[in-house]
């Protein structure tokens, strides 16, 4: 365990290329601190000294919140170390492991910038911002550490003589990755980098060679936002420009594009994310009772949809889940209702359904059935024997044709034709009758993905398909009485009456 007068160390909690980072209590204080030392290096080795030294140096001069706080830095039995604040909260790289808001990137950039934009005003530049060191505070600051590579920019002698790569491949800005002597922008390409990855949960340039990556830093296209993020694509072009003359002059330009897009982004909010021309300013009074009053309708209507979202939701909680992205909407079911039999039913159920060649253009109609002759004598008729091979065979093929979603199309090859067979053969089959109340319900999955998808007609036709097949199906029933509130939904209205 190493050994620091004045100093308790109590683990090992990081190492880098060149120094070990312990976690330790300063007596003095009884404080928590971060003991940072050079690994086994003699005090001959002037050059990585003179960088460690410097680091101590470079970060007490910095007085920023959101900058990490340098305590102490020294040379005991001949190890040289760097005491500063522990932070607790964890770094953004463990952040990007979950999802993260436009907002919350924004805001997160802009402390980073700001911290970044006092060390460019001393003459350093961080060369190795990088999520890793991000850190957050207890009360959720980010602050900004590990300034091992920093340089002051004035400084006669260049800390990358050594040959050292300096920084991290998948945050290196081009000229950095050439080995140009950098400024200030070097770091802000850095953070366009991290916020492309904040906003989409991925890095800007992917590739399992390190050598590609730098590459593509190098001569690769800015990466595209997804449309719905599309409003910040103008700031991370400027960010993350090839050409250095290109991108913000510096970090107070950075912060106020930064601080133009968090103002808009509360004025969207504060107005329920419309337009906001300037104009509601000069509304009267009546105008805005009269605005109140429509919000209040669209409550109402927000109200009612929210029931029967809800109930729909019960339904499905005790349902299966979704079990496939793609089915065909063509249909050769007869245009009236299908009445399922039920285990208790032995009668006879209907006739095929499903004629040779049929589409969805015209309906089929089902044979006559002849009228009995009144005055006729019963005929018993003694049914034949059931095939418990055919009766087998229809349900293999009734099974396949489910979940290959091969419901009620094509003709005489779809699930409800197997299993439809399997009631003529054997009334009240209780396998068959269970395979076509699973027909219903795999139109109610389907159903429910037209609706997220807000695929309206295409989710109705599933419904009509589904009901058809069994009115009864409470998943169908519920989504029908969710769609027809789609029409008058909370939104539509609300857009509606601002336009």
């Amino acid at each position: 365990m190493m050994d620091i007068q004045g100093y308790t160390v109590q683990r090992e909690i990081g190492k880098g290329g060149m120094a070990t980072v312990y976690l330790a209590t300063q007596e003095s204080l009884h404080r928590d601190v971060v003991l940072k030392i050079l690994d086994d290096v003699k005090m001959d080795s002037s050059d990585l000294n003179e960088r460690f030294m410097a680091e101590g140096r470079i970060l007490a001069s910095l007085k920023h919140p959101n900058i990490i706080t340098i305590y102490d830095i020294g040379i005991a039995n001949e190890l040289l170390y760097i005491s500063m604040e522990y932070v607790r909260g964890g770094d953004l790289k463990q952040r990007l492991e979950l999802p993260m808001s436009p907002d919350e990137a924004l805001n997160l950039l802009a402390q980073v910038t700001s911290a970044l934009g006092e060390a460019h005003k001393h003459g350093i530049v961080h060369r190795d911002v990088k999520p890793a060191n991000i850190l957050f505070s207890d009360n959720d600051t980010p602050i900004l550490t590990d300034f091992g590579i920093a340089k002051e920019v004035d400084t006669v002698s260049d800390l990358t003589s050594t040959g050292i790569f300096l920084g991290s491949p998948n945050y290196v800005s081009p000229e950095q990755a050439d080995g140009q002597k950098i400024d200030g922008r070097a770091d802000i390409y850095s953070m366009g980098c991290i916020f492309y990855e904040m906003l989409t949960g991925a890095k800007p340039y992917i590739s399992s060679s390190v050598i590609d990556i730098v590459i593509q830093h190098k001569q690769g296209p800015i990466p595209e936002l997804p449309e719905e993020l599309s409003e910040f694509q103008p700031l991370l072009n400027k960010m993350m420009a090839k050409k250095r003359d290109e991108r913000f002059a510096d970090a107070g330009d950075l912060s106020t594009a930064i601080t133009l897009l968090q103002e808009k982004s509360s004025r969207m909010t504060e107005f329920g994310g419309f337009d906001v021309t300037g104009a509601s300013e000069e509304v009267d009074t009546e105008a805005r009772k009269k605005r109140a009053n429509k919000i209040l309708m669209g409550l109402v209507l927000l109200s009612l949809v929210m029931f029967s979202s809800l109930k729909y939701i019960e339904i499905k909680i005790k349902s299966e889940p979704d079990r496939t992205n793609n089915i065909s909407t063509n249909t050769v079911l007869d245009a009236e209702p299908i009445k399922i039999p039920t285990v208790a039913q032995v009668e006879q159920t209907p006739a095929d359904l499903s004629p040779e060649v049929q589409t969805t253009e015209a309906p089929i109609t089902t044979p006559p059935v002849a009228e009995p002759t009144v005055n006729a004598e019963p005929v018993i008729v003694t049914p034949e024997p059931v095939s418990a091979d055919v009766l087998k065979a229809l349900s293999w093929l009734g099974k396949q044709s489910l979940e290959e979603f091969k419901l009620t199309y094509p003709a005489k090859d779809n699930a409800y034709y197997y299993f439809n067979r399997m009631l003529e053969m054997d009334p009240g089959n209780e396998e068959a009758i269970n395979g076509i109340l699973e027909i219903a319900d795999r139109y109610a999955m389907q159903a429910e993905q037209a609706l997220s998808r807000n695929q309206h007609e295409k989710m109705l036709t599933y419904i009509e398909y589904g009901l058809r097949i069994n009115p009864d199906n409470q998943s169908l029933r519920a989504l029908k009485q969710l769609a027809s509130s789609q029409d008058t939904s909370f939104l539509g209205t609300i857009k509606s009456l601002f336009n």
